[in-house]
């Protein structure tokens, strides 16, 4: 898997795939996202999968299985570009679907994960459509893409400042970090929801640089060793693991 992960992080991959819609199922989440995973490694759940689809969202346009290289083969840049060659591209990259996770709980917990700060957008119904408009267009802004998630606090959330210093209770664009362990945070700005698009892209380049000049690298070993020892747990909707055998329960696991 070592080389695999590497590949995500190479400038030819990252360059590639963004002529493609790029999803991150959140399997712990959601049972629907589950099975989309069971579907692709023949009804085994595991930690990762991997397929290119149609621009449908249903036909299969590869093999499926763990790796991108079951896929595409091993000149996965290559296959990667003579797929895109068969579809056009259609409408402007603002109408871009935009990044929405299951849950502020979920959204926290991935960009302390991902180490990105983390854009919030708190409006009521009637406002969120509006507002949207303008995170879209930072969403594909050549500076901004890619080192930013981006969340919307559903109605049902109105609690989400519990965890999080210096918010306020009120709508409009939050700026947040999160914590280590992805279950609290801080607020590094806040902007009204009629903000234009120039002044929220000026207070995020400005936090992140702030983020980079304090935020240490994660080493994964020492970051699950160091949350064990202070007792963290992170809930999941689903429940945790993996299902090797696929007989739709999830494995034991092996005792140390």
């Amino acid at each position: 898997m070592a080389s695999e992960i590497s590949l995500f992080s190479q400038k030819d991959f990252i360059k590639a795939s963004a002529d493609y819609v790029c999803v991150r199922l959140g399997t712990y989440e959601s049972k629907e996202h589950q099975d989309i995973v069971r579907d692709l490694l023949k009804g085994s759940f595991q930690n990762t999968a991997f397929v290119v689809y149609a621009p449908d969202g249903k036909t299969k346009l590869t093999r499926s299985g763990r790796v991108p290289k079951s896929a595409f083969g091993d000149d996965t840049i290559s296959e990667m570009s003579k797929i895109v060659n068969k579809y056009k591209q259609r409408g402007a990259s603002n109408d871009a679907v935009m990044q929405d996770f299951h849950s502020f709980k979920q959204s926290l917990n991935v960009a302390s994960a991902d180490q990105r700060l983390l854009l919030l957008t708190v409006a009521s119904e009637k406002q969120q459509k509006e507002a949207l408009i303008s995170v879209q267009q930072i969403f594909v802004d050549e500076e901004l893409k890619g080192r930013f998630h981006f969340d919307t606090i559903g109605e049902d959330e109105k609690d989400w400042t519990d965890n999080i210093k210096g918010s306020k209770a009120s709508e409009g664009f939050y700026i947040v970090r999160s914590g280590t362990f992805g279950q609290e945070g801080e607020v590094m700005g806040q902007l009204a929801l009629d903000s234009n698009v120039e002044s929220i892209k000026k207070a995020l380049l400005e936090a992140n640089s702030v983020y980079a000049k304090s935020e240490e690298r994660k080493t994964y070993n020492q970051h699950v060793k160091e949350g064990r020892k202070k007792g963290i747990d992170y809930l999941n909707t689903m429940a945790p693991g993996e299902d090797r055998d696929g007989d739709g329960v999830i494995d034991k696991r092996r005792k140390r």
